[in-house]
């Protein structure tokens, strides 16, 4: 079975993982039924702050809003979560070792932003800011995968 999300490209940039992502089968726009499944194992995203058309915090908009936003607000906490030394393993994530931030200082907020390329053909770009490339690149691969395991089941 193909999974309804996956990575097409990635590029590594100074401060910045840019990915464009295909979500195939997958709906377009979350559901409130999906965001309690989501909310379950990540009650941290409602609290996050986003520029949107109708508040400050993602929770105004998260029970419809494009999955890429979705996808985008999962790889940024995961990555805040590596910061404070609280990662954790999201279901449907390959098993591991938390990343190590050992030494990494970022004075920064990581942030992000995603954008529709074709929404018909389900392509979006969804860019991210880090603090270490490597824990980007993981945080962007366990939040696919926790997403495929939502859409599957």
């Amino acid at each position: 079975m193909t999974d309804p999300v996956r990575v097409e490209r990635m590029e590594v940039r100074r401060g910045h993982l840019v990915c464009q992502v295909a979500f195939g089968n997958a709906p377009r726009v979350t559901s409130p039924q999906l965001m309690s499944r989501v909310l379950a194992e990540v009650p941290t995203l409602a609290r996050h702050a986003c520029v949107n058309e109708r508040g400050t915090v993602f929770a105004a908009v998260m029970d419809c809003t494009p999955l890429p936003h979705l996808l985008e607000h999962l790889v940024v906490d995961l990555q805040v979560r590596a910061e404070s030394g609280r990662w954790f393993t999201l279901p449907g994530a390959a098993a591991g070792a938390p990343p190590s931030m050992a030494g990494a200082t970022h004075d920064r907020p990581i942030v992000g932003t995603s954008e529709w390329l074709d929404e018909a053909a389900g392509v979006a770009r969804i860019d991210v800011s880090f603090a270490d490339d490597l824990v980007a690149l993981r945080a962007m691969r366990d939040s696919v995968a926790f997403l495929n395991e939502l859409l599957r089941g």
